[in-house]
């Protein structure tokens, strides 16, 4: 397989999850999505962990809070920020807001690391949250976004900043560790913190709600463990090992535009004018905050 047919495969399937997330959240919650996609994942992660903590470098005192931190930020917020932003508005919203990831990098580098942005990315960065904030009131689809589009917006922000504060414990991570080895590690960390968290309160929902699931959640929801969680994970990291960065990340702009179009054709969510300006005024901050 080539790095470029890998790359896209990854986009595909994590356009993809957004729908299939709406899909199953008709019939159960969000926290018992987040249950039963990473115990599905944890039954293939915890295996593979056995196998290869001998071979895989050990972890410093240093590396376990950010070991720690990567699990938190990706399994329990990254996940339940997701689902709750698609209970309350659309597929197109909260793709677009994803888009503006590199602008919060800018703006918490800034404030905690004392990067100081060229005048290039301050622009870029005023156009991203600009053309985010325009979607508080332009971006609202009656029948699919809910009484409480606003709230959605606010939890897909919150997504975007778990997804930051991920890569940045796991970029620093990678500098002795394998990119497999440290995802399945923060992943289980963060399913472990998960469950202690939850577990003595919530078991009893999570089996009351999954024993009512129909056969098409059950389908998607082991698809979204074994698909989007493990396998588009290791088929970006194929195309990430094979092609440069930037090209990488041309790829995942493709990710809002694809999620809309299969959000318009499964779900029937429309795709109106107003949103498509909202995303192309942050497609233009995030092209300057890359540019500059």
């Amino acid at each position: 397989m080539t790095a470029g047919a890998a790359l896209l495969l990854a986009i595909l399937i994590w356009a993809s999850n957004s729908v299939m997330v709406k899909i199953v959240l008709r019939e159960i919650s969000p926290l018992t999505l987040t249950w039963l996609r990473f115990l599905f994942a944890a039954l293939f992660y915890v295996p593979f962990a056995f196998a290869t903590w001998n071979r895989a470098p050990g972890y410093s005192r240093r590396e376990w809070p950010l070991l720690a931190g990567a699990g938190v930020a990706l399994v329990p917020v990254f996940s339940l920020t997701l689902y709750w932003a698609l209970t309350y508005t659309s597929v197109a919203n909260t793709a677009l807001v994803r888009m503006t990831e590199p602008a919060w990098v800018l703006l918490l580098g800034a404030v905690f690391l004392g990067e100081q942005p060229t005048r290039g990315q301050l622009a870029g960065l005023v156009l991203a949250l600009a053309g985010t904030a325009a979607l508080l009131p332009v971006g609202r689809q009656p029948g699919v976004s809910g009484d409480h589009h606003a709230l959605g917006i606010a939890f897909m922000v919150a997504n975007s900043l778990a997804w930051v504060g991920y890569i940045l414990c796991f970029k620093d991570l990678l500098r002795r560790h394998r990119v497999t080895i440290v995802t399945v590690h923060a992943t289980l960390v963060g399913t472990m913190v998960l469950l202690v968290a939850t577990g003595p309160t919530y078991v009893a929902t999570v089996g009351r709600e999954a024993a009512h699931m129909s056969a098409l959640a059950w389908i998607l929801v082991v698809s979204m463990a074994l698909v989007v969680t493990i396998g588009s994970n290791q088929l970006f990291s194929y195309g990430l090992q094979r092609t440069t960065a930037g090209a990488a990340a041309a790829y995942s702009y493709l990710t809002p535009v694809l999620a809309a179009i299969f959000a318009w054709a499964v779900l029937g969510e429309p795709i109106t004018p107003a949103v498509v300006v909202c995303g192309l005024i942050i497609a233009a901050g995030v092209y300057l905050l890359n540019r500059t």
